[in-house]
């Protein structure tokens, strides 16, 4: 603490202060408490740093023959000169920092070459990363991108797409399209995924999170899939995103709790920027952030595997499920090992878990991410063998086949998909028609009796029948949901697994159940997994509602901006009054529907403007009070904020 008075003021003697000439002079500590008088002769600078901050604690420029007292109540270091910029050292070891510039978040915009950029430049002109983020600029997407690489050598790409333009990496002006699709090819290419611009000193992550600043639009997508890709989620302070359900101040966090800000790698989060980081990091983007913070890296084994197959998207898969993490990990661990040490015997995984809870969002991620061709079946209709794989020979209709037999034939020898879905609902008869495919890898046309490899082919069992062991386990020990102790949590997991293998042999017989690889319990959400969800449905709401509006579809609302104040306490609110663990996302998206949108449209319908296709774009608000309930207003002025 620090008393600044006039001198006729001070009763306590003056301490001698020494008289530092060089640069090399040595710290001095001062005592407790003392009086600093100077009599400067010049304009100069004081500066002094407490005992307990070790960092500058106060400057003071004096005027000609200006006199300055100082009462500090903590032991002082002096160091000198007199005059030295406390700016440009670190606070910790005393090593020179950089000392950046505000930034505003914007990228220069890029000129190069002539014209528009046209991919089939890459016929005939060397590989150029000015001219391609001229493309960006000009909104080229994935596939002009895609088409532009294909002209080139793999390593000619790779020694300049990591090259600057306008002092920025490349790869941001990739990200600042807000393009998903667009930085995983161009990632998968040799973009850095940890790439540092040099003229502020921002991490590619903090960039991608703060660009929804600059595109005004939700960016987590972007962030979510850098993420996926490697991303180095210690860039960010934590206290901006843990605990990711509690929202952080609008003006930033306590800076007594945002304790890691000293590291190298967040040198860049000036507190200029605290306010802004604050108001757009997610709930969403909270989640993850926690969650790569959490979560074990893969080994470099696992990744070498992941490569050898082209499966390194896989290892990000859980980056694409709220909630789930136990049944994505041992995906991944079941396909890599799969992929490390081949064998004749396909694969047969067994999704269990009540509806709702990411089973089918697993499979289609999966088909996705390892750009696999995928087979839906909806066992419901599946009463006979013939309804899963066609007649046979000579009865009627055997020459169309059916849509899993032509499949299979069509991806004879090759990766594909096959879901099941609500298996339990077929019979024993087309269980047991299932039995040599599963077991041997092997089937015959029904058109022609030809062989068909299906040894590749990943078979995903989905059902419900195993949901009533999983919730009344879970109510047993809540204790599963909570990860921080790693062993009990994989014990438990280990237990559940246990009694549904066991469930599974009542449910379809011991031939089948013998024939299944691993059971994967898929667990209610927790509170916080709730909220994350509920926040998904909430950006479709914003994306569907900031749409222009189409009188002749008889679209009324649209170009409406939907701000989410607080989206920690609203989504937790929205998915405290909404889950229902019977019906999991499906109850969320209900709520979402009927305390958010719904509302929103009446107070939109409630404006007398007539609607129009080129009314201006409006701001609405979502806000909670203090006891629950949820407010939707029109903003105006200081309400409106990116805070979502």
């Amino acid at each position: 603490m620090m008393d600044c008075r006039p001198p006729h003021q001070l009763t306590q003697p003056a301490a001698t202060i020494p008289r530092l000439t060089t640069p090399q002079n040595p710290r001095i500590v001062m005592p407790d408490v003392i009086i600093i008088v100077m009599v400067l002769e010049t304009e100069t600078v004081l500066e002094i740093v407490t005992g307990s901050e070790r960092a500058t604690g106060l400057k003071r420029v004096m005027g000609l023959k200006g006199v300055v007292a100082v009462i500090v109540s903590n032991p002082i270091v002096l160091h000198g000169p007199f005059g030295s910029n406390p700016g440009t050292r670190d606070n910790q070891n005393g090593i020179a920092e950089p000392n950046y510039p505000e930034w505003d978040f914007g990228l220069p915009p890029v000129t190069s070459g002539v014209g528009q950029f046209r991919p089939e430049e890459g016929m005939t002109l060397s590989f150029s990363i000015a001219r391609l983020v001229v493309g960006l600029q000009q909104g080229i997407d994935d596939n002009k991108l895609t088409q532009y690489f294909s002209y080139y050598r793999p390593d000619t790409i790779a020694r300049s797409i990591n090259g600057t333009v306008s002092g920025y990496p490349g790869i941001f002006y990739a990200v600042a399209t807000n393009d998903e699709k667009l930085i995983r090819t161009w990632i998968k290419h040799g973009g850095d995924v940890n790439a540092v611009e040099k003229i502020h000193g921002f991490p590619l992550l903090a960039f991608a999170i703060l660009n929804a600043l600059n595109v005004q639009k939700d960016t987590t997508a972007m962030a979510t899939t850098l993420l996926s890709l490697g991303a180095d989620a210690g860039v960010i302070p934590r206290a901006f995103f843990m605990p990711f359900l509690q929202d952080p101040p609008v003006e930033g966090p306590d800076p007594r709790v945002v304790t890691d800000i000293n590291e190298p790698k967040k040198k860049w989060c000036k507190r200029y920027i605290w306010p802004s980081l604050a108001r757009v990091t997610n709930i969403s983007q909270r989640y993850f952030l926690e969650k790569t913070i959490r979560d074990r890296p893969a080994s470099a084994r696992q990744n070498q595997v992941a490569l050898a197959h082209n499966a390194t998207e896989l290892l990000g898969i859980s980056y694409f499920m709220i909630g789930q993490a136990t049944a994505a990990s041992s995906v991944i661990k079941k396909l890599l090992t799969h992929l490390a040490l081949p064998t004749s015997k396909p694969l047969v995984l067994v999704f269990a878990g009540p509806s709702g809870h990411g089973k089918t969002e697993l499979a289609k991620r999966l088909g996705q991410l390892l750009t696999l061709e995928l087979e839906c079946v909806d066992s419901t209709e599946i009463k006979y063998e013939s309804d899963l794989f066609g007649p046979k020979q000579p009865y009627l209709g055997y020459q169309e086949g059916s849509p899993l037999n032509n499949f299979l034939t069509r991806m004879s020898g090759k990766r594909a998909i096959v879901f099941l879905d609500e298996f339990e609902k077929t019979t024993r008869e087309v269980q047991n028609a299932c039995l040599i495919p599963f077991d041997e890898g092997k089937y015959l046309d029904r058109r022609n009796r030809e062989a068909v490899d299906c040894s590749k082919t990943i078979w995903i069992i989905a059902t419900n029948a195993l949901d009533r062991k999983i919730v009344d386990f879970c109510e047993r020990n809540p204790d599963i949901f909570k990860s921080d102790d790693v062993e009990k949590h994989a014990r438990l997991m280990t237990e559940l697994e246990k009694t549904l293998k066991k469930q599974l042999k009542h449910t379809f017989g011991n031939p089948l159940s013998g024939r299944i690889s691993a059971v994967l319990p898929f667990l209610p959400f927790s509170l916080g997994e709730q909220a994350v969800v509920a926040h998904k449905y909430i950006l479709e709401l914003k994306n569907k509602v900031l749409a222009p509006v189409n009188l002749s579809s008889g679209k009324l609302v649209g170009r409406v901006f939907l701000h989410i104040k607080s989206d920690g306490a609203v989504c937790k609110a929205v998915a405290t009054e909404g889950y229902d663990p019977d019906q999991g996302a499906r109850s969320l998206q209900t709520a979402v529907k009927t305390r958010i949108e719904e509302e929103l449209v009446y107070t939109y319908l409630e404006e007398d403007e007539v609607i129009s296709e080129t009314q201006a774009l409006a701001d609405y608000t979502v806000d909670i009070q203090r006891d629950g309930t949820l407010l939707i207003f029109k903003s105006t002025g200081t309400e409106k904020s990116f805070a979502d």
